[in-house]
């Protein structure tokens, strides 16, 4: 068992930080306490838990130091059973967040997705469960060794313990907020904690992913889901699930199987171990009922996922678009109208130059490095058919563009389908 920790020369307080964390988003200020969220708005207080919401003793975890357990006890047992109070958080890294929304046919909002890249998640230890009127742990500033008095060996003056002291630990990943929208007020719980296990393991399904490569959480008192990939590295999964118009029609077609409803099963009541139930969320058993979110998971079988592009609203980056087009091109404007009305990615740019090609694409994706070409009537001519074949090779060779032609003149919505899998 732990028993003490290592002290730095300059002493355990300078390892202290002064933590505020919100209690509806879940999101992490670190230094100075606020008074409200930086990331939701919201007041900065309390859970409903009585989880402090600004703690002054938060020590990272670091070096360890442990001793051997003659035997266990029956307190041990009860400490096992009931576990540590620990709060998820999470903070955005600069500039590297992208939004989107989760659109039922009708045009009901369903989720609103936040994606994160190399964004940070920090677990805060508060304690014992089972205690929660003495808050996070005792230790010695001086030697090290946490406090505990039911043991005579790490027996210390009650004056010389620092109390409320907090372990932390963090970790570096892609991280995906759900935050499912118009949800019923009656057995909110209940259908929260089944929509997170329903969505983790519909996704693991679709992009095969083992069990420990995809975790997740509720955060905000139920109000909002967090995703992130934990194995080593990442698969590079949560961000697809903005990038696919159509990423949460899958996710249902694969829940409607995992859950039972496409092949029914008469033993499975709310849910079974070959569905939704497994050991890691063992302690949300009750909660879990499949029948709860069949509803959803219909809507989401029509769903589209409307992607914000660089901190603009979809429609705002279509009315961007539209104003950087050629004013006097109107198959432009009726191609970006087909690529709007249709759910697909929106491009970066338009009317773009590139210099090493010495070429202006129409439509550009830079990320994905495509470039989309709107040849109206003016492009007939051999003399510019000519030219447009030297600046896309250019463009092609020089500049490693993907290129996609659209001409008035022949079927060109039928090749704008290449632009559905972006």
């Amino acid at each position: 068992m732990v028993a003490k920790t290592k002290v730095p020369v300059g002493g355990i307080e300078g390892e202290y930080k002064r933590v505020s964390v919100c209690a509806n988003c879940g999101y992490y200020h670190d230094g100075d306490f606020r008074d409200t969220c930086e990331n939701c708005g919201a007041e900065i207080k309390p859970d409903a838990h009585g989880n402090v919401a600004k703690l002054t003793r938060v020590l990272p975890m670091e070096t360890a130091i442990a001793r051997r357990r003659e035997r266990i006890t029956c307190d041990e047992e009860e400490r096992l059973k009931y576990g540590y109070n620990i709060t998820t958080h999470f903070r955005y890294a600069s500039q590297k967040r992208e939004s989107a929304i989760v659109q039922a046919a009708d045009g009901t909002p369903l989720f609103k997705l936040t994606y994160g890249a190399t964004a940070t998640i920090w677990r805060i230890n508060r304690g014992l469960k089972k205690n929660r009127e003495e808050r996070g742990f005792k230790l010695n500033p001086t030697t090290g060794v946490w406090g505990d008095h039911k043991n005579p060996q790490t027996q210390q003056t009650p004056d010389s313990l620092h109390t409320e002291v907090n372990l932390m630990v963090d970790d570096t990943c892609n991280i995906l907020i759900v935050e499912p929208l118009n949800v019923p007020v009656e057995g909110r719980e209940a259908f929260i904690a089944t929509l997170q296990y329903t969505l983790e393991t519909a996704i693991q399904a679709v992009y095969k992913l083992e069990a420990d490569e995809l975790d997740s959480e509720r955060l905000g008192e139920g109000k909002y889901l967090l995703f992130w990939e934990a194995a080593e590295g990442g698969a590079g999964v949560v961000s697809q699930l903005l990038e696919k118009p159509e990423a949460f029609r899958k996710i249902a077609d694969a829940a409607f199987d995992i859950c039972h409803f496409t092949q029914p099963k008469d033993s499975c009541i709310q849910a079974c171990y070959e569905c939704l139930l497994s050991y890691r969320n063992q302690f949300d058993h009750a909660l879990i009922n499949r029948h709860l979110i069949k509803p959803w998971l219909d809507l989401l079988l029509e769903s589209i996922v409307i992607t914000q592009v660089k901190g603009l609203s979809r429609d705002q980056q279509y009315q961007k678009l539209l104003e950087q087009a050629d004013p006097n091109s109107d198959f432009e404007r009726v191609v970006l109208q087909e690529i709007y009305q249709r759910g697909y990615k929106l491009p970066d740019a338009a009317q773009k130059f590139i210099p090493e090609a010495n070429c202006k694409p129409d439509f550009v994706y830079e990320e994905e490095a495509i470039a989309v070409f709107c040849d109206g009537s003016v492009h007939d001519r051999p003399d510019q058919r000519k030219q447009d074949k030297i600046e896309r090779d250019n463009l092609r060779y020089n500049s490693g563009y993907t290129v996609v032609n659209l001409s008035h003149n022949e079927n060109w919505l039928t090749k704008l389908n290449i632009l559905g899998s972006l």
